[in-house]
């Protein structure tokens, strides 16, 4: 293989996850918008002020935009998973079908209800009613985003009753040559645990991520406008909007960030030390995961190197992990929190000069910083839980006979596991490639600037003589 034949594991990820990143972003617009143009509409109905209802309608073409392309991206992203690593798909038929199945349904709720929704303002006199539709469009979204991570979760976190075999260690013969490995269900029934505790955490964390990160984005163009024209209409978006992320973000980090950790330091401890940086061989104290874990701080983990290289994923992970995740996520938290406290209570915070100062520089600054935060701490989170479990999907911890550290197996991500032996690919393709897939979300971006920054129409009215 030439330097300008690209087949290796490495090259061939960047692509993936590329597509897969982009992919995600589309998708956490749309969850981010849909939910807007719903909580817009509910507060319409409220107040019936007409800004609520041009919220709503604005945000449900908004929210079909970026639909729209993710679907179609999202076909593109699934064809390029089939064809780099061809093997999931002997995965997915024989034992994590049942989420992807039961996304098709949800697929079709956004098909048919999204357009419903959309294409009914002022056609339905019951605005309840038109409400309600709403509702169902923004749950086919979820209940998608929610099957799709069912899928993610279990590739990092191997579900209960799910058995990998290594067929060639056990017959010496793989699958059509491509594969040496089965994926099975000890029990049929058992295919539920699809959806089991662990799964739940891993699924909602990741929704609260799309809706913060979409969410942030919204709020920093509010707060860039609001900063040069101080309109009313725009402070009562921000009064919503701020708020919400402020406690997404504490419920994110506080809640189901500390349920993750606890599954992650009881199911992979070898993700557990590159996560935290444990980079030493045996076992050894560490203070402060003893006490976030455990309540003490005498307990002992096994270091990163105690596993051999062969199965020990980047020790990258670590800086995605605290830098991107942890401390952009706290930093958002401190943005949003200060921003809402000032919102909430400006009654209070505005007798003291040093608020206003505050409030000031939080604003101003927060219309860049905002969803740099958010969008960093969201790739810090893909990024930690994705590669964490690298070289593996379906990663299981079981305990060594030998007394060393968990034997940690899993289905390869290279080859002999997922990858396609018999692909390679061009320089000149694969930068194409990369092209195309950061281009998708950048179209529907610009497709989102046009509609909120076109001109109104005029209608003329025709005098007869």
């Amino acid at each position: 293989m030439t330097d300008q034949i690209l087949g290796a594991p490495t090259v061939l990820r960047v692509i993936t996850a590329t597509g897969v990143l982009a992919h995600l972003a589309l998708a956490s617009s749309f969850l981010g918008t849909i939910l807007i143009a719903v909580v817009a509409e509910y507060l319409y109905m409220r107040s019936h002020n007409q800004f609520w209802l041009n919220t709503a309608r604005t945000f449900s073409v908004v929210a079909t935009i970026f639909f729209g392309v993710g679907a179609a991206f999202g076909t593109l992203v699934e064809f390029g998973l089939v064809t780099i690593w061809s093997n999931f798909i002997s995965v997915i038929g024989e034992a994590i079908v049942l989420p992807f199945f039961l996304e098709l349904f949800a697929f079709l709720m956004e098909v048919i209800i999204l357009p419903l929704y959309v294409f009914t303002w002022g056609k339905i006199k019951n605005q309840a009613l038109h409400w309600v539709i709403g509702i169902a469009a923004a749950f086919g979204g979820y209940w998608s985003a929610y099957n799709i991570l069912a899928v993610m979760a279990s590739l990092s976190m191997r579900p209960p009753g799910l058995e990998v075999i290594n067929l060639y260690q056990a017959t010496g013969q793989n699958v059509v040559g491509l594969t040496d490995y089965v994926v099975k269900w000890a029990n049929p029934a058992d295919a539920w645990n699809m959806f089991w505790w662990g799964a739940n955490v891993f699924i909602f964390h990741g929704i609260l991520a799309a809706v913060i990160f979409s969410w942030s984005v919204v709020t920093a163009i509010y707060l860039y406008l609001y900063v040069r024209d101080r309109k009313p209409e725009r402070f009562m978006m921000l009064k919503v909007l701020v708020p919400t992320i402020a406690v997404l973000t504490a419920i994110e980090g506080f809640v189901l960030g500390h349920f993750q950790g606890e599954l992650v330091t009881d199911l992979d401890p070898l993700k557990l030390a590159a996560l935290e940086g444990m980079f030493w061989s045996g076992l050894r104290v560490d203070p402060l995961t003893s006490f976030l874990a455990y309540g003490t701080f005498n307990h002992a983990f096994w270091g990163y190197y105690s596993w051999p290289a062969s199965v020990r994923p980047p020790d990258l992970v670590f800086v995605f992990y605290w830098v991107f995740m942890v401390i952009f996520g706290f930093l958002l938290g401190v943005w949003t929190g200060a921003l809402s406290l000032w919102y909430l209570f400006p009654g209070f915070f505005g007798r003291f000069n040093w608020a206003r100062s505050l409030a000031n520089f939080f604003e101003r600054s927060g219309a860049y910083l905002i969803p740099f935060f958010a969008a960093f701490a969201a790739i810090g989170g893909s990024v930690s839980a994705e590669s964490g479990r690298y070289p593996f999907i379906l990663v299981q911890a079981d305990p060594n006979p030998s007394g060393g550290p968990p034997i940690i197996t899993g289905v390869p991500v290279g080859y002999g596991g997922l990858l396609n032996p018999t692909i390679s690919m061009p320089l000149w393709l694969a930068a194409l490639v990369i092209i195309v897939e950061v281009a998708m979300p950048a179209l529907a971006v610009f497709m989102v600037y046009l509609y909120t920054t076109r001109k109104p129409k005029i209608e003329t009215k025709v005098v007869e003589y």
